[in-house]
């Protein structure tokens, strides 16, 4: 047996029930939807807020630095119930999951968007130290503040694309 096989045995109980109980369907399609809408809402507020502030002066950007810290525990926390609720989901139908390229298009686009995430944390970190006057550090913040919006919208529709396919 391949080790698809073996992951697709092991979760069938978890699949049998899922696939059978309304209930578990609607919470776990809820926690993933309201996880996502979460993360996703709190970061485009965060990445608009990053593009306005790079055309400010002084005291506005520090805001949005701090602004950009609080939305990050957001994201993060919700991503995290996005992501438990994305393992049960993918647990209840396994062997179509894995082969199908937009799944593996959208966890490749929430890689990046991690990464990113990760990123826009680092550069706000050194803003905050250098008292935001760093203009190289502004233009990389925005770039990656337009990075995440794109890659916020390519998420959603690379999920969209999934649940017709």
């Amino acid at each position: 047996m391949s080790i698809m096989g073996h992951l697709a045995a092991a979760a069938a109980p978890w699949a049998s029930f899922y696939n059978d109980s309304t209930a578990a369907q609607t919470l776990i399609t809820f926690g993933h939807f309201g996880g996502m809408m979460v993360a996703g809402g709190s970061a485009v507020t965060a990445d608009r807020g990053v593009l306005q502030a790079s055309r400010q002066a002084g005291s506005g950007r520090l805001r949005r630095i701090d602004d950009i810290s609080g939305a990050h525990r957001t994201v993060i926390t919700a991503l995290v119930v996005t992501s438990l609720s994305g393992v049960l989901m993918l647990a209840a139908d396994l062997e179509n999951l894995a082969v199908s390229p937009w799944f593996w298009l959208k966890m490749g686009l929430l890689a990046l968007l991690i990464i990113n995430g990760w990123f826009m944390t680092r550069i706000s970190q050194h803003l905050r130290r250098d008292g935001g006057i760093t203009p190289k550090l502004w233009s990389r913040l925005q770039f990656a503040a337009t990075a995440s919006l794109v890659l916020w919208f390519a998420v959603v529709l690379a999920g969209t694309l999934l649940s017709i396919a």
